[in-house]
C-alpha cells in the first residue's frame, strides 16, 4: 500500500511527466471541455498538496479516518 508521501510524489511524477492528452489517455476521458476542468483539477489538486508537509497530511487523514468512525 502506498504511504502519503509515496502518493504525492507519485501524482506529482506524473503531473511532471505527462500533458493533458496522457491525462485523458490514463482516465479514458475523451479530449473536451470536461477533460480540460477535470485536468485543471488536478493540477490544483497537486499545488495544494505540496502545501502540506507529510506528516500534517498523515495527520489530517488519521484525524478525518477518527471522525468517520464516529
Amino acid at each position: 500500500m502506498y504511504t502519503l508521501k509515496s502518493f504525492v510524489q507519485s501524482l506529482n511524477t506524473f503531473h511532471w511527466k505527462t500533458d493533458y492528452k496522457q491525462f485523458c489517455q490514463v482516465l479514458n476521458l475523451d479530449k473536451g471541455q470536461y477533460s480540460l476542468q477535470k485536468y485543471h483539477h488536478f493540477e490544483n489538486l497537486c499545488k495544494a498538496l505540496n502545501e502540506f508537509d507529510s506528516d500534517s497530511l498523515a495527520k489530517l487523514v488519521e484525524a478525518g479516518a477518527i471522525a468517520e468512525q464516529k
